[in-house]
């Protein structure tokens, strides 16, 4: 399953999230939703090919570029099951920087893996379906910044003060699209056209 966040740039580590408190939650005769922001400033970003660029990471696989990622997170409960809940993060307003191409060769690539320079943004989610939880979702446990390579899986901890068990299931749909052309640095003929998306789907 291929995994998908995160941009890097020391400036980028001191950007500010909004935290929308646990008191504003809103209710209603069914349901009760949760809602926080949270920025992880400095995330790898793996993907399911490897080659000349990219990096092992031994736990999450091959790293080829950085995320600044602005995370929302929503939490509901599921409706007649008291202590589940449906998480939602979605990544509006995230950014990507990559040093090696992500795609395979059916996804446009002529060198899957290989050096390949690119920037742009990030759109998408990533669904947490029936998780179970012994306390209530407490947006005031998830911080602004999160430190350099937080993992969502982290941030989903944080926000159950680490009660939570695994979800049912799990869907993500993430959408990665250049602001402009890539640069192979190689020279080897390999592009990525800005405004082409590659997309992440498991």
């Amino acid at each position: 399953m291929r995994k998908a966040i995160l941009t890097a740039c020391a400036a980028a580590a001191t950007a500010a999230a909004v935290i929308i408190p646990s008191a504003a939650s809103a209710s209603t005769a069914t349901a009760t939703t949760y809602k926080v922001v949270t920025t992880s400033p400095l995330h790898t970003d793996t993907t399911s090919v490897s080659g000349s660029a990219t990096q092992a990471d031994p736990q999450r696989g091959q790293v080829w570029g950085a995320d600044h990622l602005k995370e929302t997170v929503t939490a509901t409960q599921v409706l007649n099951q008291p202590g589940h809940y449906n998480v939602k993060i979605s990544f509006g307003g995230s950014t990507f920087a990559g040093f090696a191409d992500p795609r395979s060769a059916g996804e446009g690539s002529t060198d899957p893996g290989g050096p390949l320079e690119s920037q742009g943004s990030i759109t998408g989610s990533i669904q947490y379906n029936n998780i179970a939880s012994s306390t209530a979702p407490d947006t005031l446990a998830v911080p602004a910044t999160q430190a350099p390579n937080t993992s969502l899986g982290t941030v989903l901890s944080q926000l159950f003060h680490n009660n939570n068990g695994t979800a049912a299931s799990t869907h993500y749909w993430i959408n990665y699209t250049p602001s402009m052309d890539s640069v192979n640095v190689t020279g080897s003929g390999n592009t990525w056209a800005a405004g082409d998306t590659y997309t992440q789907i498991g």
